[in-house]
């Protein structure tokens, strides 16, 4: 298990940061282009200098992710 750090939102890809610096990269069921952040490319500079694995999903394994959950897979 691993606790949820940081959740960001790119519109039909959501990129979950773990504790340990894992993230989980998993497509959205629905696109929604207006839940971008505007600093968007910030926040994704902040998670790419800190990730050691990223684990892709082919569908959306998580659902409502919310800091500090943590998650079991």
């Amino acid at each position: 298990m691993a606790k949820v750090k940081k959740c960001l939102d790119a519109g039909c890809t959501q990129y979950i940061l773990l504790d340990d610096n894992r993230v989980i990269v998993q497509p959205k069921d629905k696109c929604d282009l207006k839940s971008i952040p505007e600093d968007f490319q910030e926040q994704f500079s902040e998670i790419a200098q800190v990730v050691g694995e990223t684990i892709y999903t082919n569908k959306q394994a998580f659902k409502n992710v919310k800091v500090g959950e943590e998650l079991k897979f």
